[in-house]
């Protein structure tokens, strides 16, 4: 099993490769901007370890030099500064796709098993709830981040909730959750959460979730199962017309 600082040793490996930095560049105070060189994605920012890490490509780069490197972490994506990035991506034809805040586990806290019946599905058994609107958040069903996990809470032969993982790094899982609307408010969504997080650790990987500002019970779920609040990050695409 992890340790606290472990876990966080392994996030900070796994965005030195997306961001094109060094793993060093985490204990520094001073932001950096590297290079993107993906034409899919003109800018992505990380706000991590108090600091951010901005990856632009050529073009966006000067303005990010001048407008963005000596923001405050704490407070860079509030809306204004927000609006500002998306006006320049407009620019270039793109936009901010979303930003969303993400959690690690915490090894500390031990939580006893479940009291609910449950079923586990390996990657193969996930594939039959492609196109089932009901888990849209447990799963992906992308090939480039595949669902390799899952565990279901039954009420008799009737799915109440499931929660999914996906393999979104060789290191680091991504963690997925549905509780359809007639189970909510029994802390199924938590128990979910707690169990498939364990599993992903004894199996040598770290669990991670994410989550929006504005689903609070989203991010209850997190904190109940044992997560706690490490890094946000900002994402952009082309723009829709």
């Amino acid at each position: 099993m992890y340790t606290k600082s472990e876990v966080l040793r392994i996030a900070k490996e796994r965005f030195a490769l997306d961001y094109g930095c060094k793993i060093c560049d985490f204990e520094t105070a001073e932001n950096i901007i590297v290079e993107n060189k993906s034409k899919d994605e003109p800018i992505k920012i990380l706000c991590f370890s108090g600091k951010i890490i901005i990856s632009a490509s050529n073009d966006i780069m000067p303005w990010c030099e001048e407008n963005l490197k000596n923001r405050v972490p704490a407070w860079f994506f509030e809306y204004p500064k927000l609006r500002r990035i998306d006006r320049k991506l407009n620019e270039f034809g793109y936009e901010i796709e979303d930003v969303h805040h993400y959690y690690l586990p915490n090894p500390d806290i031990k939580y006893s098993e479940t009291d609910i019946s449950v079923k586990w599905y390996d990657a193969e058994d996930i594939l039959r709830f492609e196109n089932d609107s009901r888990f849209e958040e447990a799963f992906a069903f992308d090939k480039d981040r595949p669902d390799i996990l899952a565990v279901a809470a039954l009420d008799g032969d009737n799915i109440m909730g499931m929660a999914g993982a996906s393999e979104d790094s060789k290191t680091m899982w991504q963690i997925g959750i549905d509780v359809l609307p007639e189970y909510r408010g029994r802390g199924i969504g938590t128990k979910l959460v707690n169990l498939l997080k364990n599993e992903i650790l004894k199996r040598g990987k770290v669990p991670f979730y994410g989550t929006v500002e504005s689903h609070f019970h989203s991010q209850n779920i997190a904190i109940n199962a044992g997560f706690f609040p490490v890094w946000a990050e900002l994402h952009s695409s082309k723009k829709r017309i």
